[in-house]
């Protein structure tokens, strides 16, 4: 009670608590009033509270600054909590932060370093390159000529940010105990997974050492640069690092102009971005057009590294999975992959939302996806709607990720319209599957395949358990002796003849999977399944086959 008394007494919560309060309550309020109205009317009501709470807290966002925009930016990616109208307009505070006065800059720089600007400097520009809401960017050169980027703390932020992180927890825990949130959305892995985004970005050592690890990732990835840190400048308020001088990868009159590949581009990031989730397990989780350069002669520069996110071995199997599941326009599997990667509620009804995700997998023809319906309007109205609906939730920590995978599919479909995912990661899963050591997702490959064949053992065990009874005479049809003799002369020879075109067509079965993540071997496969149960099919029976004569066969004359 204490923290809330002194809390009260500070005008920036008490703004903050009562633009919150306000929309709680005017929920509450249409709550009461809905069934005095049709559905049409309640719809149209909370579509118009949705929007004008939106825009209040986008306005008072940018007047207060701190952490209230950056809290906009993380929830405008929630698509499984908000509505449309909340995050369309909560993404317009990506690009709309005011840079801090260069006066206060410098004099943080000053305090930092303990020396005047001059000193530190041979140059140093006044107008800022970037501006966000923890801190800012200036173009410098240091002494020996080096031309750097220098991103600096916004003054006085940390005493904000705590603030504004308290004000957050008291908000939470009313919500929780309040309000029906909390039953569909765990708040407090929602807060921890924001407050651990933030205070990570309070701290530039650590994007330092992001920095680092994603240059070492890099050092081998032709066509992909990393800006070198200056780290006899850095501290954990201030970074210096190398500038990079490029255009952002959606200025596409720039990139004509330079002569540059776009789709070469598309296909450069994108490869890139596969690595960074499906090998290195570590991503950028904030891959905007502003953080992502493109240098004149083609190469993709990353920047601004504050926000990373890291993704474990389970996860990247379960990812692998429902790739395939999309491929293989299997329902169940996707939906199972789902539950696995954690973006399924607890009391989502899985056999009921199968069937629902065999709406969109209608959209899939072919080699993969149509992704010329993401331009379409309609479609992303129909699907938007659908995943609110359903009992989807984005997990906690993986918030960046869906969000991070969306930004890099629209830019590459800016630079490419027919950019192809799928054919585009066939030489990268290929070179994968081919790597001698073991890996994530050659192993849940072969896990797949495995499960293909267990798939189709059942099937022909059944067939075998047959052929077993009737030599052990367990099932008994009891045929005449001329018959019996026979039919048991040809029953070795077409023993194997099955034997063999199961084993046929279960090559066949599993090069079709495997063709889209090792051509070669799935085509062998296909080949050899194919010639073997054909040859089967084909193949003539040791005897003519004839009709029995009459009295012997499987029905014996009624006389002896």
């Amino acid at each position: 009670m204490r923290e809330i008394a002194r809390l009260i007494r500070n005008k920036r919560f008490r703004k903050t608590s009562l633009m919150f309060f306000g929309f709680m309550a005017q929920f509450w309020w249409l709550g009461k009033i809905k069934k005095f109205m049709s559905q049409e009317k309640i719809d149209r009501k909370y579509h118009e509270v949705y929007l004008s709470q939106a825009k209040k807290f986008t306005s008072m966002a940018l007047e207060m600054g701190g952490l209230i925009i950056k809290l906009g930016q993380f929830v405008s990616s929630r698509v499984d909590i908000l509505p449309k109208e909340y995050t369309d307009t909560l993404s317009e505070l990506q690009d709309s932060v005011s840079p801090e006065k260069t006066d206060a800059i410098i004099n943080r720089i000053e305090e930092e370093r303990s020396q005047v600007i001059g000193d530190i400097f041979a140059t140093f520009e006044q107008t800022p390159v970037a501006a966000a809401s923890l801190g800012q960017v200036h173009k410098a050169t240091l002494p020996d000529g080096k031309t750097v980027a220098v991103k600096v703390m916004r003054p006085g932020i940390e005493a904000i940010v705590t603030l504004d992180l308290a004000t957050l927890r008291v908000l939470i825990a009313f919500a929780r105990r309040f309000t029906k949130v909390g039953k569909f959305v765990d708040l407090k892995d929602v807060y921890e997974e924001f407050e651990e985004v933030i205070t990570q970005e309070l701290d530039y050592q650590k994007e330092a050492s992001h920095i680092e690890r994603f240059r070492d990732n890099f050092k081998d990835f032709p066509g992909v640069t990393v800006p070198e840190v200056v780290w006899d400048y850095s501290s954990s308020k201030m970074l210096v690092m190398e500038f990079i001088d490029g255009v952002k990868i959606n200025e596409i009159e720039k990139l004509d102009e330079a002569g540059i590949n776009k789709s070469k581009l598309a296909k450069l990031l994108y490869l890139s971005y596969l690595q960074q989730l499906l090998e290195d397990g570590f991503f950028h989780a904030d891959p905007h057009p502003g953080n992502i350069l493109i240098k004149k002669d083609g190469t993709i520069a990353y920047i601004d590294f504050g926000m990373v996110g890291t993704i474990s071995n389970s996860m990247k199997e379960n990812m692998f999975r429902l790739a395939m599941a999309v491929y293989l326009k299997d329902s169940t599997g996707l939906v199972e992959a789902l539950d696995g990667l954690g973006f399924l509620r607890t009391q989502a009804d899985k056999a009921a939302l199968g069937k629902n995700v065999k709406v969109i997998l209608e959209n899939f023809s072919g080699d993969g996806f149509d992704l010329r319906q993401l331009n379409n309007e309609d479609f992303l109205e129909e699907l938007r709607d659908f995943l609110y609906q359903q009992p989807f939730q984005i997990p906690s920590r993986t918030t960046f990720l869906g969000k991070a995978i969306i930004t890099v599919f629209s830019i590459c479909m800016g630079l490419d319209r027919k950019f192809d995912f799928i054919a585009m990661a066939k030489p990268y899963v290929e070179d994968m599957m081919k790597s001698e050591s073991s890996n994530v997702g050659k192993d849940t490959i072969i896990d797949q395949v495995k499960e293909t064949f267990l798939k189709v053992v059942p099937a022909s065990k059944k067939i075998f358990t047959v052929i077993d009874q009737l030599e052990s005479g367990e099932l008994r049809i009891r045929p005449s002796v001329a018959f019996e003799n026979k039919i048991m002369s040809q029953q070795d020879a077409n023993n194997k003849k099955l034997i063999f075109a199961i084993f046929g067509t279960g090559l066949l079965l599993a090069g079709t999977q495997l063709l889209s993540y090792h051509f070669h071997v799935g085509v062998s496969f296909m080949v050899v399944g194919s010639v073997i149960t054909l040859a089967q099919a084909m193949r003539k029976s040791h005897t003519k086959r004839r009709r029995p004569p009459r009295g012997h066969g499987f029905m014996k004359s009624a006389k002896r």
